[in-house]
């Protein structure tokens, strides 16, 4: 990685500046404004900001290294969980956003310890109930630690009850969001977690909604039929639109390109009509979602290479489609 021209001294930060050089959230940093922990002014325009003095001086004692930002940082979240599904939507909402955004993914325990030690994260998004992870312990334990207890930490649960709730809200988590996971509610936690752009928020906001069209890829009747039916309760309504072949799939899209596909990957003519990579390339760019009864790690990365941004259980996806489309 190349070095950039070393960035003038400045007398005031952001909250932004201060959250890249202590390496924690915008959020985060206001919480210890709020709390007195960081002496802070507001401009005229009622921004807050603070002193140099003021901010070396807390780095010190907490002993957070002065790292002055170069403007380049990118932000770091964690995927603690053990559904692929779960790590792809996080990394297609960052993708969407202008900042830029490393995500690691930890499946278990101890992938989850080494990674908070070695990758740093900024937002970790956390399951409760993973096989061998208690993620109330994790969450408790994570905030005990003086190393990381400014990390924020959104919890993500199957078992979504109130009880749940308190009790992880009490452990020291910012949220916790109902799995299947919501694309705008993830995005929402993003946005407010890095305290982004006026500009960023307004793109993401700004996707249509209205026209919406999702194309479905299948000889399977009932799977099509169920998938119609699921996104028949969206609003405002989408358009669904079939196919049972490649061929015919790629004379549906130039036709009405839609912004989401859904393809089966028994197609029977999938390979020679390369329906995935001509959608994928195609001006208007839709997400692909490629589904399969039994995919395996060989066939997920053969969805992936050909432009599928992720590859499912066509059980998984029958039920949770207007959650994984954000519609």
């Amino acid at each position: 990685m190349t070095r950039g021209r070393t960035p003038p001294v400045k007398d005031t930060y952001s909250t932004h500046d201060v959250a890249k050089i202590c390496c924690v959230t915008p959020t985060t940093v206001i919480r210890w404004i709020e709390d007195g922990l960081i002496p802070a002014f507001k401009t005229v325009g009622g921004h807050r900001r603070v002193r140099r003095e003021d901010l070396e001086r807390v780095c010190q004692e907490r002993s957070i290294p002065f790292n002055v930002p170069t403007g380049t940082e990118v932000g770091r979240i964690l995927v603690v969980d053990d559904e692929p599904v779960v790590l792809e939507l996080v990394r297609d909402v960052v993708k969407e956003l202008s900042h830029k955004f490393e995500v690691e993914v930890a499946k278990d325990a101890f992938d989850a310890g080494r990674l908070v030690v070695a990758f740093r994260p900024q937002l970790i998004f956390l399951d409760l109930m993973m096989p061998g992870v208690d993620g109330f312990e994790v969450c408790t334990r994570l905030k005990r630690d003086p190393a990381t207890t400014n990390t924020e930490v959104v919890a993500i649960t199957g078992y979504y009850t109130e009880a749940n709730m308190d009790r992880i809200l009490n452990a020291g988590a910012a949220a916790c969001l109902k799995k299947p996971l919501d694309v705008i509610e993830v995005r929402g936690r993003v946005i407010e977690s890095f305290k982004l752009k006026d500009e960023e928020v307004e793109q993401a906001a700004s996707k249509p909604r209205g026209s919406t069209k999702v194309l479905v890829v299948t000889q399977n009747a009932d799977f099509r039929t169920r998938l119609r039916e699921e996104l028949s309760h969206a609003r405002p309504a989408v358009e669904v639109l079939t196919a049972q072949t490649g061929a015919d799939a790629t004379l549906v899209a130039q036709t009405a390109p839609p912004q989401h596909v859904i393809v089966s990957l028994t197609v029977p003519d999938l390979e020679s009509s390369d329906v995935i990579n001509k959608l994928a390339n195609s001006d208007n760019k839709p997400q692909i979602i490629a589904v399969h009864d039994d995919p395996t790690d060989e066939i997920r990365t053969m969805a992936r290479d050909a432009g599928a941004r992720m590859c499912l259980p066509t059980a998984m996806v029958s039920g949770t489609i207007r959650e994984l489309l954000g519609v």
